[in-house]
């Protein structure tokens, strides 16, 4: 509430990794005697076992209750408890501890980002750097296996072993943390908004300014293989496309919690690309760690300057979609989608600026927007499906995965090719199938699938900037590009729908249940 006050708090969001959501589960964690309280980002792996042997009065399912119970029992001061504690767990935290005793801040951290800013007067410690640059000049980014204790004076650092380290500073550019002001109520609608204005910076920074990345080096490769999560995932798959058609060198896709336990045969001759807003995520992590220990090369492409993923890599190729808040990727992922055409134009030394010129200064938002009778209309159907093509394959996935994201639609983005392989069996009159058809080559194809949903008794929603020989139910316009940039022109008006969908059923688009903005734990 608005009347609690104090010079010294911790507080977590993230959702429970054991147990279900509730208040038992929820942060901050207390020891039995209450003399600890902990908020932890992370997984302990190995938390059944600290169990053992202790007779630990718990009121939770989590992990990280065991884990401050467990540094309570150790032996000597607030901090040797933790060292001697966290030499013991196996798995990932970023925690912050408070002492009732005590006006210290301890914090420690292990394979989970955490970041920490002090000016003297005040500090803050956060697994996000945007948190703290909207306060702070700078901060120090902690490793792993280091630890501090923090007052409102200073921070001291330490080792694993409990000895003092010194720790430079990394200076905050803030226009990587800038939020366009626009006077949207949901940060997710700010963002979609922002796009014209985020595909104008990264190609400013990319052609009108001098970026240090080695274009040249990168050209070497015989190869390149795309790692990364969710929407980035999505982001590589189009990266692939482009770099096939403008190199013609082979590229490869993976899910990056899949690679790892993949039969894995890496090869030094072919570049690593790992795709990640936040250069936070647990797996794409996990993933060039393991390629780096095996002696291959690694390029980072990531949205924040700082991050673990970049001190995993050999190239960082950054992209500038400024802070995303809403959980729900959309300016990140079209700046990624954008990035990686530009990686792919420099990679293959054709570079149209012409055409990326004049994309970028007509791109627009502004006629994006659902029209509410067509809304009405979706709303009713029990059963959605997205189907593109090639590159609009792609564009289904995510513009899918948007819509359960934030309004907990259960639908499906498939290649339209495939739809009859099995899908089609789904389709009735309560079916409502959203086609995208972006691309002229395939543009037969596509209507081809339309009308083998008509003749199902399904009803189609069209994206297209094409006249199209068959009728549909419902049509939406595109603005006409150069075909490669039509991913980022159809995505737009499916992430639109998507909020709308979830603003007309109630929800909160901006914190949709069960997700975290950077997914931190494997």
């Amino acid at each position: 509430g608005n009347d609690l006050y104090s010079n010294l708090v911790i507080g977590h969001t993230r959702w429970a990794t054991h147990g279900k959501p509730s208040i038992e589960n929820s942060h901050p964690h207390f020891s039995e005697k209450g003399e600890f309280s902990i908020v932890h980002n992370g997984i302990i792996e190995n938390y059944e076992q600290l169990k053992e042997g202790e007779n630990f009065k718990l009121i939770s399912q989590t992990d990280t209750e065991v884990f401050v119970n467990y540094i309570s029992v150790q032996k000597g001061s607030t901090l040797q408890k933790i060292l001697k504690a966290c030499r013991e767990i196996k798995g990932s935290f970023a925690i912050a501890l408070l002492d009732k005793q005590s006006d210290k801040l301890f914090f420690a951290k292990r394979n989970s980002p955490l970041m920490v800013a002090h000016d003297g007067k005040s500090g803050m410690v956060a697994s996000d750097m945007s948190v703290l640059a909207d306060n702070y000049h700078s901060c120090w980014i902690m490793d792993d296996d280091e630890f501090g204790v923090m007052t409102n004076k200073n921070i001291t650092f330490f080792n694993k072993n409990g000895e003092i380290i010194k720790k430079n500073k990394v200076f905050f550019n803030n226009s990587a943390f800038l939020d366009e002001n626009n006077d949207e109520k949901f940060y997710m609608l700010r963002e979609i908004k922002q796009q014209p204005f985020v595909l104008s910076q990264t190609y400013n920074r990319y052609f009108r300014e001098e970026q240090n990345v080695d274009f040249d080096k990168l050209r070497e490769f015989e190869s390149y293989h795309f790692i990364a999560c969710g929407t980035a995932y999505h982001s590589c798959l189009l990266g692939a496309k482009y770099i096939e058609k403008y190199c013609r060198r082979e590229c490869k896709v993976s899910l990056a919690s899949e690679f790892r336990y993949d039969n894995l045969l890496l090869s030094k001759s072919c570049l690593y690309i790992f795709v990640s807003q936040s250069g936070e995520t647990a797996d794409t992590i996990a993933c060039a760690k393991l390629i780096k220990k095996e002696g291959a090369k690694c390029l980072a492409v990531t949205n924040v300057p700082y991050c673990s993923l970049n001190n995993e890599c050999d190239f960082i190729m950054p992209t500038f979609a400024g802070k995303e808040i809403a959980v729900a990727s959309t300016k990140a992922y079209t700046a990624q989608v954008f990035t990686l055409l530009i990686l792919a134009l420099k990679l293959s030394d054709n570079v149209d600026n012409k055409m990326l010129e004049t994309f970028v200064e007509t791109f627009t938002t502004a006629n994006s927007e659902i029209d509410e009778k067509l809304l009405d209309k979706i709303l009713t159907f029990k059963k959605i499906f997205f189907i593109g093509r090639g590159q609009d394959y792609v564009t289904s996935l995510e513009g899918a995965l948007k819509l359960k994201e934030v309004a907990y639609i259960n639908c499906i983005g498939m290649a339209g090719g495939e739809f009859k392989h099995g899908s089609l069996a789904l389709v009735d009159n309560e079916t409502l199938v959203i086609a995208l058809s972006t691309q002229m080559y395939l543009k037969e194809k596509i209507e081809s699938n339309i009308l083998e949903v008509k003749a199902r008794g399904g009803s189609v929603l069209l994206l297209s900037q094409f006249e199209h020989d068959v009728d549909v139910e419902f049509y939406i316009h595109l603005n006409k590009f150069d075909e490669d940039f039509m991913t980022i022109a159809s995505i737009v008006p499916l992430q639109r729908l998507a909020f709308d969908y979830a603003i007309r059923l109630g929800y909160n688009p901006d914190k949709p249940r069960n997700l975290a903005k950077s997914v931190t734990v494997e």
